[in-house]
């Protein structure tokens, strides 16, 4: 049985999840929705959309349309209501990251969603990028021994960006530096218990303050993690697009280093190796409503839950506040004084 999704937020992601839904085994596309008229006519145009299924708005297009589950991809300061509306509804929801933009709307949230046995996951698809799930077997397999400290570094060219990220403080911390924040918590199978960061932009940049970012993290397990993200670099603009990403994984018996799509395995006492990353039979948004499709008709668990996000939305509001406040900040406090 196809399950009928309706997509909310018509900018370039919410495209790529219309073509996601198409290619899709038992995904059936309900409805498209932007509450942005130009938007909403130029999409319906580009991607053929048929008309009857075009709305400016969630509550008119839920109530016309017979749907199982609702993916948000609108704005991030959007999100909370396109998912309150949906979950009221008892539909599935699949929200693009940020989940939320305050800790405390993504506890409620899950509350509501938990509340109306409602699936709830969050579309953080980085962790199922083919070398990102090859580090975390590595790491669960006991290769690289105990990891004691974490390297992670992404650079970026100034480009262009969708505006409502445009305008956001701390631009790079909800673009990208969340997608690695809960990459290295998924890698490691370990939680923050500590964190500090200097959100800032260069002098003479084009975007609001946090445009590059520097956070160093304890975990549970005591390994360290130090991790830099930044719109505002230079002088690699004709190199894999603007961008470059490396990380280093260090343990008492091997270093893991990530760098683009290259993984390099250096054990005690052997020559370093190539690791193949493996198969990548469906893209990484297809993981996720194969998870989405499970959930609804087999009442199965996702691993991208609202809740289990949760503890990625805590490490990024304990940046935020350390960031301001100029000292060490636990997400797991902060957690708990949300519930």
């Amino acid at each position: 049985m196809a399950i009928k999704i309706a997509i909310v937020g018509l900018g370039a992601r919410g495209q790529d999840w219309i073509r996601e839904v198409r290619n899709a085994t038992g995904c059936e596309l309900a409805a498209c929705v932007d509450a942005d008229q130009s938007t909403l006519q130029r999409a319906g145009a580009e991607l053929q959309l048929p008309a009857i299924n075009l709305f400016s708005d969630l509550e008119e297009a839920l109530d016309r349309v017979e749907c199982d589950a609702v993916i948000v991809a609108t704005s991030a300061d959007s999100h909370v209501t396109a998912c309150e509306q949906s979950i009221s509804r008892k539909l599935a929801v699949l929200v693009e990251k940020p989940f939320t933009m305050q800790l405390n709307e993504a506890v409620k949230l899950v509350s509501l969603a938990e509340a109306n046995q409602t699936p709830l996951l969050v579309a953080q698809n980085y962790r199922y990028m083919r070398a990102f799930r090859t580090a975390r077997r590595l790491v669960e397999e006991g290769r690289l021994g105990t990891v004691g400290k974490v390297v992670m570094h992404y650079y970026r060219v100034p480009h262009e960006i969708t505006p409502s990220l445009a305008r956001l403080p701390n631009s790079v911390l909800w673009g990208m530096a969340i997608h690695h924040l809960d990459v290295i918590r998924f890698i490691l199978g370990q939680e923050a218990t500590g964190v500090v960061a200097d959100s800032f932009s260069a002098p003479n940049g084009q975007l609001p303050s946090g445009a590059s970012l520097h956070v160093m993290m304890s975990m549970a397990d005591q390994s360290r993690v130090s991790y830099t993200a930044t719109y505002e670099s230079s002088g690699h603009e004709f190199f894999e697009r603007g961008q470059e990403f490396y990380a280093r994984f260090v343990g008492n018996r091997a270093t893991l280093h990530i760098f683009q799509r290259w993984i390099v395995l250096c054990e005690k006492g052997k020559w370093p190796r190539l690791v193949k990353r493996g198969p990548r039979p469906i893209s990484e948004e297809g993981v996720l409503l194969d998870q989405l499709q499970r959930a609804l008709l087999l009442g199965e668990k996702p691993p991208s839950t609202g809740r289990d996000n949760l503890l990625t939305m805590a490490i990024v509001e304990a940046c935020l506040i350390s960031a301001v406040k100029k000292t060490w900040v636990n997400p797991q406090e902060l957690l708990n004084e949300s519930r």
